[in-house]
């Protein structure tokens, strides 16, 4: 199964940057040189930060400049193969580790949530969960002793084996979180590359651009508001 793993993700590397290779031998026109841009209407510029907003560089490339949008271009592609492959790899990890929960420790995967799952790796059975629960006095966090939610795990190394591979899963889905964080940045520096390029081609320039970042439980929360 790694092996299998290990083989995809090289070939989704590969597939990345030949398509990098393409594009850059691509395409080579423009519609304007950037030393001869046209004064633009505020319809004009709103069309331009949108492209960029659907898909870096495609503002950039819109204005003339190709080899410019082509960094846009190739990190949009290594940053979509990067969130597909932990993704992938995440989600076969989290398949494996609950079928093998299933066998090594008699537990019913269906409809159960990420805490239960660190719960069965971080102790033997049930009862010795609850158990500690009781003396914490965190009744409001007590496993009922149903078939639905019980586990007994059939030897310690099989548990720290099945937390492991759930540390790999939640790793990996986590970097996949982060590659989506880069793709919405990736957007929000297109288009404010589009802002620089276009400056003093606008043919009016009521333009307000508002930013915050500002600190929250899960780390920082970034908001860009443009208006014309």
């Amino acid at each position: 199964m790694k092996t299998l793993i290990r083989r995809s993700l090289v070939v989704l590397l590969m597939i990345s940057s030949l398509t990098a290779v393409v594009m850059a031998q691509t395409d080579t026109t423009a519609i304007a040189q950037p030393d001869t841009l046209p004064k633009l209407t505020q319809g004009q510029a709103r069309l331009l930060l949108l492209r960029s907003a659907i898909l870096p560089g495609w503002g950039e490339r819109h204005l003339g400049y190709v080899e410019r949008s082509y960094s846009f271009n190739v990190s949009e592609i290594a940053l979509w193969v990067t969130y597909l492959a932990f993704q992938w790899y995440g989600t076969a990890v989290e398949n494996d580790m609950k079928a093998y929960a299933a066998t090594h420790a008699g537990i019913d995967p269906k409809g159960k949530d990420q805490y239960y799952f660190t719960d069965i790796g971080n102790y033997d059975n049930i009862y010795e969960y609850n158990d500690q629960k009781l003396r914490y006095r965190t009744v409001n966090l007590l496993y009922p002793l149903t078939p639905e939610y019980y586990w007994a795990w059939d030897s310690e190394s099989s548990r720290r084996s099945f937390d492991k591979s759930r540390i790999k899963s939640a790793t990996a889905l986590r970097n996949a979180s982060f590659a989506i964080a880069g793709l919405v940045a990736n957007r929000i520096i297109s288009m404010l590359d589009i802002m620089v390029l276009t400056q003093g081609h606008l043919e009016s320039r009521d333009l307000d651009i508002d930013s915050a970042l500002r600190p929250t439980n899960d780390g920082l929360s970034f908001s860009l508001n443009i208006n014309f």
